[in-house]
C-alpha cells in the first residue's frame, strides 16, 4: 500500500493552482444542510462609529447643538433623513431606517465585535481574540463554503472588517478576501483542457491515505476545482460589467457595492464591504460633506440596480457601524463614541420597507421607544434567509451553541 504524505501546499501545487485556498477554507462536511435559497444579504460597515444623527436621525426640532450640524431632507415617504443623503430621500419606499439601535460599548473594538456577531466581547486589549462568530462565517457553516453547483465562495469580504471570522466554527469558514491577489488567484493559470486533466489525475488521490486532516481532502479538490473552472471568476471581474452601469455606479464605493451585486447574483449569501472614516471627533460638518455623499450615490444606485434586475426581495442590505456619536456637538465641533444610540438602515428582502422603526429621545440620546439591540439583527438575519431561529452547532468542546439569544427579535 502506498503511504503519501500530504500537506495543504503539496496538493494545491499538484492542480498547478495554488490558489490561495487557505482564503477559501477547508471542508463542508459539517456544513449544516439547508434547502436551496435565493436569499444573501450585503452588509455596509461605516467603520469609526458613523454618526446616527447626521445618518438616519437628524431631529431637526432639537436644540442647535444636538440636531444634525449638515441639516435635513424629507423624504418621499414623509420622514426625515439626514441633508447629505438627497439621492436617497427619494427611495425611501425602499429602505427602513431604526431610531432606537443600541448597545452599551464603547470601544472601537468591542463594539465591533458585539455589531458583527451580536455577541459582546469584555477583552479590549488590543491582543483580543473574536470570541463568537460573525453573520457570514455563520452562513457560510450553514450553507457550506461554496455554492453547490458553481463553486462561489459563500462568504465574501470585498475588504477587511475586525471580527469578521469563524471563531470557534473553524477556519472552513473563513471569508474568501476579494483582494486583488485572492481574485487573481481565481484565474488558472493553465488552460482549461490541461486543468481538466489535472482535476482528473488529482481525483485520484482520493484513493490514497492522506496523512494530514485526510478527511477534508476531497472537499478541499471540489472546492477549488469548483470555484475556479465555476462562475467565480467571471462574477469577481467588473470588466465583464457593461461599461454604462460600471459608470452609473462610479469609482470607490460604488465599485464596491457593484461588486457586491454581481457576486450575490452569482449565489454568493454574505457579502462585507468597509466605507471607514466615521470616526469623526472634530469638524464633522466638513467631514460629513466628503462621506456622505459617494455613500448616498452608492445605496441610491445598488437599490437602483436590485429593483431593475428583479432582486430586491432576495438581496437585503444592512448599512451599520460600532456605534454611533455623542448627541452634543463637541468643543472642537465634532462627535464622540456613543453605542446608546447607533446607525442601523435596511433594504430589501421580504420585508416591508418604507418605515421608521423604534424612536429616539428628544435629543437623540437614548431609545424612547421599541428598543433593538444586536442580538435582535442576528434574529432578523436568520428571518430573512429562513433558518429556525432555534438552529445550533456544536463548538470545540462539544457543547451546542445557538446563535439567535431566546428573547432576541425581529426588527423589521
Amino acid at each position: 500500500m502506498i503511504n503519501v504524505k500530504f500537506n495543504r501546499r503539496n496538493f494545491m501545487q499538484i492542480g498547478g493552482i495554488s490558489a490561495g485556498m487557505s482564503a477559501l477554507g477547508l471542508s463542508d462536511a459539517h456544513a449544516q444542510s439547508l434547502p436551496s435559497s435565493e436569499k444573501s444579504v450585503v452588509w455596509l460597515w461605516l467603520g469609526g462609529g458613523a454618526t446616527h444623527i447626521e445618518t438616519f436621525d437628524p431631529k431637526p426640532s432639537a436644540p442647535d447643538g444636538v440636531r444634525s450640524v449638515n441639516g435635513s431632507v424629507m423624504t418621499n415617504g414623509g420622514f426625515v433623513l439626514g441633508g447629505n443623503f438627497l439621492k436617497l430621500a427619494t427611495r425611501s419606499d425602499k429602505i427602513s431606517v431604526v431610531r432606537s439601535f443600541a448597545h452599551r460599548n464603547s470601544s472601537h473594538r468591542t463594539g465591533t465585535h458585539w455589531v458583527m456577531t451580536g455577541h459582546n466581547s469584555t477583552d479590549n486589549t488590543p491582543q483580543s481574540v473574536q470570541q463568537e462568530p460573525s453573520y457570514g462565517s455563520i452562513m457560510s457553516s450553514m450553507y457550506g463554503a461554496n455554492h453547490p453547483v458553481n463553486g462561489m465562495p459563500t462568504y465574501v469580504k470585498v475588504n477587511g472588517i475586525s471580527f469578521d471570522g469563524p471563531a470557534w466554527l473553524g477556519g472552513q469558514y473563513k471569508p474568501y478576501e476579494a483582494s486583488g491577489e485572492g481574485v487573481s488567484n481565481l484565474k488558472s493559470r493553465v488552460e482549461s483542457k490541461r486543468f481538466v486533466q489535472r482535476r482528473d489525475l488529482v481525483s485520484g488521490l482520493d484513493k490514497l491515505k492522506i496523512e494530514n486532516d485526510l478527511e477534508i481532502w476531497p472537499d478541499l479538490r471540489k472546492q477549488s476545482f469548483g470555484l475556479i473552472l465555476g462562475k467565480a471568476s467571471e462574477a469577481f471581474d467588473l470588466n465583464k460589467e457593461p461599461e454604462n452601469n460600471r459608470k452609473r455606479y462610479g469609482k470607490g464605493l460604488g465599485e464596491q457595492m457593484l461588486l457586491a451585486r454581481r457576486l450575490v447574483q452569482n449565489g454568493t449569501k454574505f457579502v462585507t464591504l468597509h466605507y471607514g472614516g466615521w470616526d469623526m471627533h472634530g469638524n464633522i460638518g466638513k467631514a460629513l460633506d466628503g462621506r456622505m455623499p459617494p455613500l448616498d450615490h452608492a445605496i441610491s444606485t445598488f437599490i437602483d440596480d436590485l429593483s431593475e434586475r428583479g432582486m430586491t426581495k432576495d438581496v437585503l442590505l444592512v448599512v451599520t457601524g460600532e456605534f454611533g456619536r455623542t448627541y452634543r456637538v463637541n468643543k472642537n465641533g465634532g462627535r464622540d463614541h456613543w453605542p446608546q444610540l447607533s446607525p442601523l438602515m435596511f433594504s430589501g428582502g421580504s420585508f416591508d420597507m418604507g418605515r421608521v422603526i423604534g424612536e429616539s429621545t428628544s435629543k437623540v440620546e437614548t431609545p424612547k421607544s421599541d428598543p433593538f439591540g444586536p442580538k435582535d439583527v442576528t434574529a432578523t438575519l436568520f428571518s430573512h434567509f429562513g433558518i429556525d431561529p432555534q438552529t445550533q452547532k456544536i463548538d470545540f468542546a462539544g457543547r451546542p451553541r445557538y446563535f439567535v439569544e431566546s428573547d432576541a427579535k425581529v426588527i423589521l
